[in-house]
């Protein structure tokens, strides 16, 4: 039997309780582990159907053993995706992706029937209301809570900064973010409007820290110290830069000091902290830019499927 934990959602009074595959994915189970509790921000997809994620604290490079697609997760299946900013999510219905991503564990069945309750109510508030609806997952018995700050004690330097800053950032809005939001960002946008710099900024902020820092830290074990700035050089100036531009000053900030320090070392584990904690806060970025972005404008450009309430009123040229 895998160790039990709690997900919480106090704004909505509802908890459930669930399984971890400790023998199915063990490595990846006991990162996630000593990274609770802790308290973020619930999101729910927007492309890949009836289910629940949150961008967790845990960056997470665990061989991964056990896969399942999306499509056959059964309700309540918990998984966790390293490769898409380590967010963990919870199947409360159907999915759409075939893209597989490795099993985290298992809500309970007698817990199941809140599972829809919690979803569409997330999904309302992602895509309407805006509201800040946090989940806090923790071990299910308080007593077997993980001990101590584990990878990220005694950090130093420019990790140590971006790690404070990524804990700071984890409950409350980024300013920078809120600026870009609120058009309060000089220049940026063509004729005076802002909407495509919030559109540019949000989409390149997942490519930069999803696609292109977690996979260069993959690499840091692989590549020689020489190639893995050249590496970095070569990747982060076109995102860290544009996004600086379009107001994110402080990871700009946070850029230009993590190439600083990486040339300031050659041991792999202090690169592989300077990596982690950087994407930590990056990740949180992610997580606030995903749940003020305007979704709602999807409303009009909505099918008659999989129970859309909102058809819209975009009426396509005809042909």
């Amino acid at each position: 039997m895998g160790r039990l934990i709690d997900i919480r959602w106090p704004e909505l009074d509802i908890m459930v309780v669930a399984e971890l595959a400790d023998e199915q994915n063990p490595e990846m189970c006991e990162e996630f582990w000593q990274d609770l509790p802790f308290k973020v921000m619930q999101a729910h997809p927007v492309v890949s159907g009836e289910s629940l994620y949150a961008w967790t604290p845990t960056i997470s490079t665990a061989p991964v053993r056990h896969r399942e697609r999306i499509v056959d997760c059964p309700v309540g299946r918990l998984r966790y995706s390293q490769a898409t900013g380590n967010k963990f999510s919870i199947q409360y219905g159907k999915g759409l992706e075939p893209l597989a991503q490795p099993v985290l564990g298992m809500v309970l069945p007698e817990y199941h029937h809140l599972l829809p309750v919690v979803g569409k109510a997330i999904w309302n508030n992602l895509f309407f209301a805006k509201e800040q609806i946090f989940v806090e997952v923790s071990p299910h018995d308080p007593a077997e809570a993980f001990k101590g700050e584990g990878r990220f004690a005694n950090l130093k330097g420019a990790a140590a900064e971006f790690y404070a800053e990524a804990k700071r950032i984890q409950t409350v809005e980024p300013e920078d973010l809120r600026r870009i939001r609120s058009g309060e960002i000089g220049d940026t946008g063509t004729y005076g409007q802002y909407f495509t710099a919030w559109d540019f900024a949000n989409g390149m902020l997942r490519d930069y820290i999803m696609y292109t820092a977690y996979p260069l830290l993959k690499l840091v074990d692989t590549l020689s110290h020489k190639d893995l700035i050249a590496a970095v050089d070569a990747f982060d100036p076109a995102y860290s830069e544009y996004l600086g531009y379009s107001g994110l000053e402080t990871l700009l900030d946070f850029s230009v000091k993590l190439r600083a320090a990486i040339r300031e070392t050659e041991d792999k584990e202090e690169l592989r902290t300077l990596m982690r904690t950087f994407i930590m806060y990056g990740n949180r970025l992610c997580a606030w830019s995903y749940h003020y972005f305007p979704w709602y404008l999807g409303m009009f450009y909505g099918r008659k499927i999989n129970g859309q309430e909102f058809p819209g009123r975009f009426n396509p040229v005809k042909s």
